[in-house]
């Protein structure tokens, strides 16, 4: 019996072992695949961007030109392209109403003046009466109450002649600046009100361009900002003039930008290609999605994943941004921390980690062939 266990034990022994040695080193896991990530990559001296809008070129020094008073146009002096200067009669009305209206007025101021020096005369010779005692103070009071009256009347009738003669005066347009006429919207014979726009004057001697910009856009603008524009085939350079506080229809904001220079094709309602530098842009010009940062400890701080090209591997790179300036498109700008080439990782960040495997996913666009 105890030879058949020794016989036994020496028949397992060697299973048992190689049972314990396949326990006690496993087969590792197949290793996990690179993960797809998709990357923006540094460009060298990468460029800031811009934002383009059209503008309209202007005279700095305009204005339209009307009678202050209703009338039939007598005649018009100028036409589109003539040149004036200050103090220049440009049309006139009819002025026969004007004339009429004051030699009335100063047959009126006669009469008025008249019969103040007839009460005033009056007035005298009751003081005089008065200080004798020969007649009553409510006589005195009652001369001199009608003086008073006389005088404001006279009065009147002066305010009056002086009106007729402004208005007569104001029945011819006179250049108010040197300049060039640029638009004519009445012939003679025709009637026009008030107010009503004839002739439009402007100095040709300094242009400005009048743009609308997105309110985002105008709130981070300030006066000297430099901006580009083209027209007609030559460059200008512009710097900000002055930014509406309004805001027009709810989003639109009025730009004015000062031309430094002026070509000689450029003219007064020419259309102006105008190009402002994305503000907040840091001195890299580098700007990535809101989704590849991690935010940092402070304002200011975070970090990105660069992809290693030589490992495939991630590498978490921290960053340098401005917190106050959102651009457009839900991009942010950073102003230190990466390096033209780097491959930086712009979504799912919440899903990845420091040393993991990837590889950068390319996108492609399969086209179906049309067929008749």
């Amino acid at each position: 019996m105890n030879l058949i266990r020794t016989s036994l034990r020496a028949l397992a022994g060697p299973w048992v072992l190689a049972l314990l040695a396949a326990c006690s080193s496993p087969e590792a896991p197949p290793a996990a695949p690179p993960k797809p990530v998709k990357v923006e990559r540094v460009a060298a001296g990468a460029d800031a961007g811009s934002d383009s809008f059209i503008g309209t070129a202007r005279a700095r020094q305009r204005t339209e030109l009307g009678f202050e008073t209703s009338g039939r146009v007598a005649s018009v002096l100028v036409d589109v392209g003539s040149h004036v200067q200050a103090g220049q009669t440009l049309a006139s009305l009819d002025d026969q109403p004007a004339r009429l209206r004051l030699s009335r007025a100063e047959a009126d101021l006669s009469a008025a003046l008249a019969v103040r020096a007839e009460r005033r005369n009056a007035l005298r010779q009751h003081e005089s009466l008065a200080r004798q005692q020969m007649i009553s103070s409510a006589a005195l009071q009652g001369v001199q109450a009608s003086e008073a009256q006389a005088s404001g009347q006279a009065d009147a009738a002066e305010a009056a002649v002086r009106a007729a003669r402004r208005e007569l005066a104001l029945s011819r347009i006179t250049a108010p600046f040197d300049g060039e006429i640029v638009a004519r919207a009445a012939q003679p014979h025709a009637d026009v009100g008030a107010g009503q726009a004839v002739l439009t004057l402007e100095s040709g001697h300094e242009l400005e361009v009048l743009a609308m910009l997105p309110e985002r856009l105008a709130t981070g603008l300030k006066p000297g900002d430099a901006a580009s524009g083209s027209a007609g085939g030559e460059s200008l350079r512009l710097l900000l003039k002055s930014v509406s506080a309004r805001a027009d229809n709810g989003s639109l904001v009025q730009a004015i930008f000062r031309i430094d220079g002026r070509p000689a094709a450029l003219r007064s309602g020419s259309v102006v290609s105008l190009e402002l530098r994305r503000q907040g842009q840091g001195a890299a010009g580098v700007s990535l999605p809101v989704s590849a940062l991690m935010p940092g400890a402070a304002a200011g701080q975070g970090s990105v994943y660069v992809v290693d090209a030589a490992s495939g591997t991630l590498a978490r790179r921290a960053v340098r941004i401005d917190p106050a300036t959102l651009l457009p498109g839900g991009r942010v700008a950073l102003t230190q921390g990466l390096r033209a080439g780097d491959q930086v990782v712009v979504a799912g960040t919440a899903f990845l980690a420091e040393g993991q495997r990837v590889v950068v996913h390319a996108p492609q666009t399969v086209l179906q062939e049309q067929r008749p």
